[in-house]
Parts: structure tokens; sequence; C-alpha cells
């Protein structure tokens, strides 16, 4: 079981990070005009609950956590709960670390390296260029729905869609589910969202933040 949370958290965190990329985009017609909507936002800070539902699970894995972005290339993305882990980006500078046994280790290796190019097409979104990637199809649904279909090979295999709930506040979303396959799929609904409130810049540099320092 420990080994199923830690593998599908550690896959959600990366689908989680490509979902929250439309965190910006709050409520719009149309791609023109979230770009245009997103310009006003420079910081986002939210608390999330993710619900990891899998075919072979009775109920559904629950993490608690929290989502910290400063514009144009900063983010956090935190989970607190039950497991704890941290993946910092800081302009070109990505860092992970995760709770073991002995305390918070630092996660090295190629899937690292390979997450620093996926987190640089998220940073395009999160500035509105939700087109830029040709390998992504991006879809306007009535309900204030966006809907994200992989057009990739390689990215299909891991995720088949992603729809999102979108807030009457612009800069705002309610709900993201993505869909792994057709019996797995990962819900992630965001609370507390706070939009342009000033972020320490160590949140995104350091594992445990000081309160002093700017």
């Amino acid at each position: 079981m420990k080994k199923i949370r830690r593998n599908t958290e550690s896959m959600a965190s990366l689908i989680a990070l490509l979902a929250c990329a439309v965190f910006l985009t709050g409520w719009a017609d149309d791609l023109e005009t979230i770009r245009e909507k997103v310009t006003f936002v420079e910081s986002i800070q939210a608390d999330f609950t993710q619900k990891k539902h899998l075919e072979m699970l009775d109920k559904p894995l629950i993490s608690k956590g929290s989502l910290y972005f400063q514009a144009p290339r900063s983010l956090r993305w935190e989970y607190t709960r039950p497991v704890k882990s941290v993946l910092l980006m800081h302009d070109d500078e990505i860092r992970r670390y995760v709770r073991t046994d002995t305390g918070m280790e630092e996660q090295k290796g190629r899937n690292l390296e390979a997450m620093r190019v996926f987190l640089g097409e998220i940073c395009m979104w999160m500035q509105g260029e939700f087109d830029a990637n040709p390998d992504l199809k991006v879809r306007m649904k009535s309900g204030r729905r966006v809907v994200l279909t992989p057009e990739n090979q390689a990215m299909a295999e891991v995720i088949e869609r992603i729809e999102l709930s979108l807030s009457d506040t612009p800069g705002v979303i309610e709900a993201v589910a993505i869909h792994e396959s057709s019996t797995s799929y990962t819900d992630i609904r965001f609370h507390d969202t706070k939009i342009n409130e000033t972020i320490k810049s160590a949140v995104f540099q350091e594992l445990e933040p000081g309160q002093d320092k700017q």
C-alpha cells in the first residue's frame, strides 16, 4: 500500500502541476480572452485536497497540500498529508524533497531533469499561453470548463484528458479532474485561494523558508 501511495502521489504531483498551470485562467470564452485576463496576476496561493481513485482500491487515496506561484517562473507544490513532499521551482532550478524514515531527502536523477522541460511548458500556460504546445489540444466547453487532450503519444499514455471547472472569479479554478485512464482519475479541489498577495522568495528556494526573508 505504501508503494502504491508513493507512486501514485509522485505521478499525481506531476500531473497536478500540469493541471494547476490553468489555475490562472478564471472564466473566459476563448483563449485570447484568457490571456488578457491573466496579465494582472502576479501571484497565487491556495490549499488543495486531492483524491486519487484507483480501480484496485475501495476508497480513494486522499492527500492535502498547498500551492504557491509567483510570475514568471517560481512555483512551490507541497503535499502536507499524509506524506510530506515538496517540489520547488525558481527560474530554471528545480528541486524535489520527500519525507523518508530518516527525514526529508532531496530526490535527484533523470526524472527530475525531464520534469524541468515539462515545467517550462507549464510556466507558459500560467501566463496564458495554453496553445503554445502543439501536442496538447485545448477546448472550451459549456459550464465554465476547459478540456486539455494530449495529442502526443507518449503523453497520451500517461494522461487521457484533463477537465477544469472554472470559478466566476478571474484567476481562480475550483476543481481539476485528471483522467489517466477510464478507471483511474485524480480529483483536485482548490480552496482559500489568494491572488496577488506577497510571497517571500524563500518559499520557492528553501525547503523550510525562514519567516524573515523576502
